[in-house]
């Protein structure tokens, strides 16, 4: 295994431009950010972890570690975005609702010590998002407390379906969103429609009787996204203002969300770095 250490001395994916060449990289293997806060001992613990599964999986994947935007690095990080903090526009206190005119929407405040820590993980996906914005390749995007259960490999999809998709959500919804046996249980009903395929891309399921609260991926710890998809989120922020990311990654601005079954990653659990 990749020893951590050497990734963070190779791999500076905040400021160094990403180079093109056809044969940096063999075609098979999946591209990959890893969310880190590489100054935080639990985050740094994760990543190894993550690391660790895609190698014992076999997964076809080239990780890179990505930097996470922090408190401390939020203002900057906003500005190479050409956004500041007043762009966030979702509700500032934990259980503060809003009505959100624009998109009909009713918006609630996530839990939170420190709506710095909540603005930074919407920045570190929105610069993961323009990175991939710019290339032609499908990335998967982690966070650093995703774990591999099983192989992952680009060749259990049709890469033309998978340019279509979008988004696509790899995780186990257990222990990462809310209402998680209602996700699981509509994806297996799902499932059961499809057949004997290898992998099948489900449609994201509703998993409220109403359509007002944003409902997306069973968590942003694990996804994969295309350019073109990535352009259209930081439309999206463009036009609604900042928000969490995985609010709005949702079924009400993109439609198309699917979701991978079998699922290809859990999340391990680990202290968040958002709410505490």
């Amino acid at each position: 295994m990749v020893e951590l250490s050497e990734q963070l001395q190779s791999i500076n994916a905040a400021n160094t431009p990403i180079q093109n060449k056809a044969y940096s990289v063999p075609t098979h293997l999946a591209p990959a950010f890893i969310i880190s806060d590489i100054n935080n001992r639990t985050s740094i613990a994760a990543v190894r972890r993550l690391i660790a599964s895609i190698n014992d999986t076999g997964s076809d994947i080239q990780p890179a570690i990505f930097p996470a935007t922090t408190p401390a690095t939020l203002d900057r990080d906003l500005k190479r975005l050409n956004k500041s903090k007043s762009d966030w526009t979702y509700p500032r206190h934990f259980g503060h609702k809003f009505h959100h005119k624009k998109t009909g929407m009713t918006l609630t405040g996530y839990r939170t010590d420190n709506i710095d820590k909540v603005i930074a993980c919407a920045v570190s996906h929105m610069r993961i998002w323009y990175i991939v914005s710019l290339g032609t390749t499908p990335t998967v995007v982690l966070e650093h407390d995703a774990e591999f259960t099983r192989k992952f490999s680009y060749s259990f999809f049709n890469t033309r379906n998978l340019n279509e998709i979008g988004i696509l959500g790899l995780n186990d919804p257990r222990g990462a969103t809310r209402k998680a046996a209602v996700y699981l249980q509509k994806i297996l009903d799902a499932f059961k429609s499809v057949g004997q395929a290898n992998v099948a891309s489900i449609p994201v399921p509703w998993v409220d009787n109403d359509e007002i609260t944003p409902q997306g991926l069973a968590g942003n710890s694990a996804y994969i996204i295309t350019p073109k998809q990535a352009t259209l989120l930081l439309e999206r922020v463009n036009e609604v203002g900042i928000w969490p990311n995985d609010a709005l990654m949702c079924k009400q601005l993109f439609p198309q969300l699917m979701q991978a079954y079998p699922f290809f990653t859990r999340v391990q659990g680990v202290a968040s770095t958002t709410t505490g």
